[in-house]
């Protein structure tokens, strides 16, 4: 009750040992849309393996990339399918390059697939990219279909 009365500021203002003190599971979504890079990166990869896949996506697009490649390759599947499409356009490639081919890749939604840049796909393994299930090669753009068939043969 008391963590669910903080502002974002506020939360986004506690240093790492407190945010440590925290269970993720009590910021709301509306705390979580407002946190900066500075707090999010300050989130331990436990707090952010609590998160659910709203709280995911609520993540802003300007902070996506304060997850470390380490905690983006430990999102779960219900986690990754909260990607955004603007999450997904504002990771870097070495970011995005980190999603798990197993729970990551292919839980990301049909409509968050628009964000993925060529140059993203085209950064991928083969085991990523082979990774994409038929719904996802479906709604890509034909750019996208023409990066993917390039990466995978």
């Amino acid at each position: 009750t008391q963590v669910r009365g903080l502002t974002a500021t506020q939360i986004g203002g506690l240093s790492a040992a407190y945010l440590d003190a925290i269970d993720a599971g009590d910021f709301s979504t509306s705390q979580i849309a407002g946190l900066d890079s500075t707090a999010v990166g300050n989130l331990t990869s436990t707090q952010i393996g609590a998160l659910t896949a709203a709280q995911i996506g609520a993540v802003s697009a300007s902070a996506i990339n304060s997850l470390t490649t380490t905690e983006i390759d430990a999102l779960s599947s219900a986690q990754a399918a909260g990607l955004t499409r603007t999450q997904l356009a504002a990771l870097s490639t070495t970011n995005f390059t980190a999603l798990n081919a197993t729970t990551g890749i292919p839980s990301l939604t049909t409509s968050a697939i628009a964000g993925l840049t060529t140059t993203d796909i085209s950064a991928l393994t083969t085991t990523q990219g082979n990774a994409f299930t038929t719904t996802q090669i479906q709604a890509m753009s034909v750019a996208q279909a023409i990066a993917l068939v390039s990466l995978v043969g």
